[in-house]
C-alpha cells in the first residue's frame, strides 16, 4: 500500500517563511552598507580634495569662457580703430581736394560788422541775439591760455584748444549742445559760409570762426596763445565751411 508523500507543517512553514525574510533583510542592510562605504571609502581628507579640484575645474572652465570674450572684444575693438582711421583719412582727403578759398574780412549782412577795440568786440543792436551771446562768450576766454583738450572735459575750462573755444561760443549761444572735436564740426549745421556765423573745419587739425566776419582763433599769435579776436585775414586752404541753420 503506498503512502501519501509528507506534507510541510504549519511549523516547517514558518520556520522557511522565517529564514527567507532573515536573507532578505540581510542583503538590503549589506546593499545600504556597501553604499554607505563607497561614499565613506576615499575619507574626509580625500573628500575636500576631489571638491577643492572640482572648484578649481569649474574656475579654469569660467577662466576660459571670460578670455575668448576679452578676444571677441578686442578684434571689436581693433575693427572700430580702424574704420575710424579711414574715415578720418577720407575726410581730410575731401577737404584737402576742396578749392581755396579766402576767409572773407566781412560777411555781406547790412549793419552786421562788429566793433572791436583790438581786444573785446561788440556785436551791432540789430544783430540776433544769439550773435549777440556768441560774442560775449568770446569776449569771456580772451585771456585764456592753449591747452591740447582745454574746454572739452568741462565746458568752463582755465585753457582752450581750436575746437574746445569754437565749442564753448557756440555752446553759450544756444547753438551747440556739448563740445565738439574738429572731426565733429566736419558736419555740423549746415554746409557752406553763414550769415553772421561761419565755422571753418580742417578735420582731425584745426577749426576756427567767424562771427559778423571777425574772425576768433588760436592761431595766428604766439606759441601757446589760446583764442583771440584776430583781425588779420587768413586763407582757407583746405578748410570747409559750416554753419548754424538760420545763422
Amino acid at each position: 500500500m503506498n503512502k501519501k508523500p509528507s506534507s510541510f507543517t504549519t511549523a516547517q512553514l514558518h520556520v522557511a517563511a522565517a529564514i527567507i525574510l532573515a536573507t532578505a533583510g540581510f542583503q538590503t542592510t549589506a546593499g545600504a552598507q556597501n553604499g554607505y562605504y563607497a561614499t565613506a571609502y576615499r575619507g574626509p581628507v580625500q573628500n575636500a580634495s576631489y571638491a577643492a579640484y572640482a572648484q578649481q575645474v569649474a574656475y579654469q572652465q569660467q577662466m576660459a569662457a571670460y578670455q575668448q570674450q576679452m578676444a571677441v572684444y578686442q578684434q571689436q575693438l581693433t575693427a572700430y580703430h580702424q574704420q575710424k582711421a579711414a574715415y578720418d583719412r577720407a575726410m581730410s582727403q575731401q577737404a584737402a581736394a576742396r578749392p581755396v578759398a579766402a576767409v572773407p574780412a566781412a560777411r555781406p549782412v547790412q549793419n552786421a560788422a562788429l566793433r572791436f577795440d583790438g581786444r573785446q568786440a561788440a556785436a551791432p543792436s540789430t544783430a540776433p541775439v544769439q550773435v549777440k551771446y556768441a560774442v560775449g562768450a568770446a569776449n569771456s576766454i580772451q585771456n585764456k591760455p592753449y591747452r591740447r583738450g582745454g574746454g572739452h572735459g568741462s565746458v568752463e575750462d582755465n585753457a582752450y584748444d581750436c575746437s574746445g573755444s569754437v565749442s564753448y561760443v557756440l555752446i553759450k549761444a544756444g547753438l551747440l549742445r556739448s563740445p565738439l572735436p574738429s572731426s565733429g564740426f566736419a558736419s555740423y549745421g549746415l554746409p557752406g559760409p553763414g550769415r553772421y556765423i561761419t565755422i571753418y573745419v580742417k578735420p582731425g587739425e584745426h577749426v576756427f570762426m567767424t562771427v559778423c566776419g571777425l574772425r576768433m582763433d588760436t592761431s595766428g599769435g604766439h606759441d601757446d596763445e589760446g583764442p583771440r579776436w584776430r583781425a588779420k585775414p587768413r586763407t582757407a586752404d583746405g578748410f570747409i565751411m559750416r554753419h548754424p541753420a538760420g545763422f
